[in-house]
């Protein structure tokens, strides 16, 4: 089974976020006030993922700005060119993936709708046999996964360290892949003991390899 990450592992959300930056300063918002509404658009008081185009364009209206011009602007970025911002290599590697025949499973942290537009949008729902998006934390997925899978080694792709980390403490059956981004130190990815990958090409060089040593292995 292979259970993906979708943000900054398959989407450059990096990216994608600095283009609707430059989107929304056309309607006069600067960038300082983008990245501090985006903050508040981003969590709920109690922490849930709630960020949204429309989320987003009300904190701003409350700050002077026509919200339907600055919900106009972000709308712009999430339509066909979402594809644009997945990685090079992400469609190429999800076709290699597919082809061994295992359950695949996209497992995205967010607010759903937000989540699933991108997901739609970029193309990569096709490739899984469940989506699941959440606005909390990924732990309570993956418990009701391993109720019907099993105990078996289940590959497990995200680049996030400390979210990895935390998971794999939880369920020992992770076999984690971390996609190296930005967002992170070098050197966070070298101290987690996992192996850690600058793409998904090579993400998918190591998973053929050892499934060529253990053909056996269920991973």
């Amino acid at each position: 089974m292979f259970i993906i990450d979708f943000d900054d592992t398959l989407f450059d959300t990096q990216a994608f976020k600095q283009v609707r930056l430059l989107a929304v300063q056309v309607t006069g918002v600067s960038e300082e006030e983008f990245w501090e509404t985006y903050r508040q658009a981003r969590n709920s008081p109690d922490g849930l993922f709630t960020y949204s185009n429309e989320r987003h364009a009300r904190i701003l209206a409350e700050r002077g700005y026509d919200e339907q011009e600055v919900l106009a602007a972000l709308a712009s970025t999430t339509g066909g060119g979402l594809k644009d911002f997945l990685f090079p290599d992400a469609m190429v590697f999800l076709q290699r993936m597919k082809a061994y025949g295992e359950p695949m499973i996209l497992l995205s942290l967010g607010n759903p709708g937000f989540q699933e537009l991108k997901t739609k949008g970029s193309g990569v729902d096709i490739f899984f046999d469940r989506i699941f998006m959440v606005h909390d934390t990924k732990a309570h997925v993956l418990q009701e996964l391993f109720k019907t899978v099993g105990g078996d080694a289940v590959w497990f792709i995200n680049d996030k360290v400390e979210e990895t980390k935390k998971l794999c403490a939880m369920f020992p059956q992770l076999e984690p892949l971390l996609k190296i981004s930005e967002r992170y130190e070098r050197k966070e990815y070298a101290e987690s003991g996992f192996p850690h990958f600058e793409t998904l090409t090579e993400i998918g060089s190591y998973i053929l390899e050892r499934r060529q040593q253990s053909p056996k292995e269920d991973v």
